[in-house]
């Protein structure tokens, strides 16, 4: 019992204390692929996404890619989410352990933002034309267990980005690691999204220069705008989690993680997992933007709490879970995660 309360403690002192460690002046900028931003998978949703310390399986693709080589056999996870402005997500992972060699997946999130129809100055009702924007990401995830209780886990990120004659690309990386105590405390730390800048190009750039009523035998002249290049949306993620066995009930998992942006305010989120003997879970959470004490703009933040349950079902060998995360939005209409994970 002493064990517990002294674990909740330490949890709570290590993330306030990592708050005064990396906390610095407002970073406000403009970073490139948004869509990266955007979190996959309802289970660790629910908890605010303070689960990066203990998060296993396919579910650790998004979260931290170390939490794969927890992966027992094979599994594959499908997420559909409602975003905001009738804008949809759909994600599909699937990994599978390897043995001695590590663990190995592949998953694909795919934005979709729905039919913008095109207007123009002289046209503002429509010319008639739609766009209809293409926001892709493919990731391979690599994950291995060095000891009983470290992992380290990396993704590579190929990002797609394309809106009518304009497309971008670009290259991220994701670091983690996790160690897993024997008393149910485990730690995880995440560099994410780091990689080469994004920046967009086409046709839809390119406009004629040429001097209005000149020779009009010469060749009409071509010229391209610059384009503005933005780094990927990094950061820097530290979790902590506690599993404490609650007899013949159950178990409750508590967890929290501090995150550091390279472009915008600190945030901290906190979550709690209940689960009924491997069966029901019920599960909550509460984001926290860290604004600095000078901050000049609206506190009011677009998140703040979260719930979700899971329900799993052993059939055969075969593990059926089914997952669903409600996060309200005070702009918006709420967020709402659907996940399916077959386990073999």
């Amino acid at each position: 019992m002493k064990n517990k309360y002294f674990v909740i403690g330490l949890m709570i002192l290590l993330i306030v204390c990592s708050h005064s460690v990396f906390a610095s002046a407002p970073k406000l900028g403009t970073a490139g692929a948004p869509e990266l931003l955007i979190p996959m998978g309802a289970k660790n949703v629910a908890l605010s996404g303070s689960n990066i310390a203990s998060i296993a399986g396919t579910d650790a693709m998004y979260w931290n890619p170390a939490g794969m080589a927890d992966l027992k056999t094979g599994e594959a996870t499908f997420t559909q989410m409602s975003y905001f402005a009738d804008m949809k997500v759909s994600y599909l992972a699937a990994g599978a352990n390897a043995g001695k060699i590590g663990a190995f997946g592949i998953s694909l999130q795919i934005l979709n933002i729905g039919d913008i129809p095109v207007t123009t100055v002289n046209m503002p009702e429509g010319t008639g034309e739609i766009l209809s924007p293409d926001y892709l990401t493919l990731s391979a995830t690599y994950a291995k267990r060095f000891t009983d209780r470290i992992l380290f886990g990396t993704n590579v990120k190929l990002i797609s980005e394309k809106v009518g004659t304009m497309s971008a690309s670009a290259v991220g990386f994701d670091l983690g690691l996790q160690y897993i105590s024997h008393i149910g405390l485990a730690f995880g730390v995440t560099m994410k999204n780091i990689g080469s800048n994004i920046e967009f190009d086409g046709t839809a750039i390119e406009f004629d220069s040429s001097v209005p009523f000149a020779n009009p035998n010469a060749t009409s002249r071509k010229t391209k705008l610059d384009m503005a290049s933005h780094e990927l949306p990094a950061s820097m993620n530290l979790g902590l989690s506690y599993s404490y066995k609650l007899a013949e009930l159950g178990k409750i998992n508590l967890c929290g993680v501090y995150s550091n942006y390279s472009y915008s305010y600190d945030e901290m989120s906190a979550g709690a997992e209940f689960a009924f003997r491997d069966m029901l879970f019920a599960r909550a959470g509460y984001l926290i933007p860290l604004y600095p004490s000078d901050w000049e703009y609206d506190e009011t933040s677009e998140y703040g709490m979260s719930l979700g349950f899971g329900i799993n079902l052993k059939m055969a060998g075969t593990n059926l879970m089914f997952d669903y995360a409600f996060r309200p939005m005070t702009t918006f209409d709420a967020n709402q995660y659907f996940s399916i994970t077959i386990g073999f």
